[in-house]
């Protein structure tokens, strides 16, 4: 059987290594929610295509998040 557009997930350090960016900084992205990713159990998980669209849609312009406070806790 031939699979057809079978999507790839990246986890948090293959993301901040894509992006030139640190692990702490994506986590942060995951929490203030300005960076797309699904939850899967406890884990995050970042969708390949995804990822290249959102940072070209942000290539045009200031990539820094919103402040939130009252987020703390772990991201896989």
């Amino acid at each position: 059987m031939k699979m057809t557009n079978v999507e790839t997930f990246l986890d948090v350090s293959q993301v901040a290594q894509m992006l030139g960016l640190s692990i702490a900084t994506i986590r942060k992205w995951v929490l203030t929610g300005f960076i797309p990713c699904k939850k899967i159990g406890r884990a995050v998980r970042f969708s390949a295509s995804e990822i290249e669209s959102w940072a070209k849609s942000k290539s045009k312009g200031s990539v820094e998040p919103q402040k939130q406070e009252g987020h703390e806790g772990g991201i896989e």
